[in-house]
């Protein structure tokens, strides 16, 4: 949301503390099969647990304050390959979240 006010105090304070969590948030994955991806964890201190529908939250809020492009588009490589084997996988509403981060439309920066 700071993007729409971004020369408020109230955005800039909220900008730079949210992107120091998620800064502690990301876990970039290596190796043959998971070369340049990764992805936001759901909170610090559990960064094996990751969900599908908050990281393409994430990706929305990176797209439209205009930072981080490039975890943008690894978590969506991530994300392409990933199944968490439960109810998330089929829920419709993670599907319409992982449109929106593909094509942000309005809430991209402008």
């Amino acid at each position: 949301m700071s993007h729409f006010f971004p020369d408020e105090e109230w955005a800039k304070t909220l900008r730079q503390r949210s992107e120091t969590t998620l800064n502690s948030m990301w876990v970039e994955k290596s190796g043959l099969f998971a070369k340049d991806k990764g992805y936001f964890c759901r909170e610090p201190g559990h960064r094996g647990v990751k969900f599908a529908f908050t990281n393409f939250g994430v990706s929305l809020g990176l797209q439209a304050a205009g930072i981080w492009p490039e975890r943008v588009e690894k978590l969506h490589g991530f994300f392409e390959s990933y199944k968490s084997n439960d109810e998330y996988d089929t829920d419709a509403i993670t599907h319409v979240m992982h449109c929106n981060s593909l094509f942000p439309g309005v809430l991209g920066k402008e």
